[in-house]
């Protein structure tokens, strides 16, 4: 059946955030975590669970791909340039919030050497994500 396109590209969204989320727990539970700068995911999970899990998310992707059918949404190619221009946007937004001028809200001051060093970094950062966006072209 086929809905209004507000409300179908409403649903879309709502898919494609779940598709991503299953994707993100997929990978968590293949991998048996993650190895992150600050946070590293540790598996604490039984094998049994880890499977269980593994065969829910497999269903739960069954569902979402009969609901999208039965609505009538269809996949929407995307350039993957989009998708990584995107990705680096939004590196490129964190890394600028990360300057000491604008973590001046938390009733400190940094200290000189610290703000300096950060500031220094933050630039190196910014410069890395820029020449990615270059090779996007």
């Amino acid at each position: 059946m086929r809905l209004h396109e507000y409300h179908a590209r409403s649903l879309e969204a709502t898919l494609s955030r779940a598709d991503e989320s299953i994707h993100r727990m997929e990978g968590l539970l293949i991998h048996s975590g993650q190895d992150g700068i600050v946070f590293k995911i540790e598996n604490t999970l039984s094998l049994k669970s880890r499977d269980a899990l593994l065969s829910q998310l497999v269903a739960l992707k069954a569902t979402l791909g009969s609901m999208a059918k039965a609505f009538s949404l269809n996949p929407h190619p995307l350039d993957i340039r989009r998708v990584l221009d995107a990705e680096i946007s939004t590196l490129w937004v964190l890394f600028e919030n990360c300057r000491p001028a604008r973590l001046k809200g938390y009733g400190q001051e940094f200290a000189p050497d610290a703000r300096t060093a950060l500031e220094k970094t933050v630039e190196s950062l910014v410069a890395q994500i820029l020449t990615m966006r270059g090779q996007l072209d």
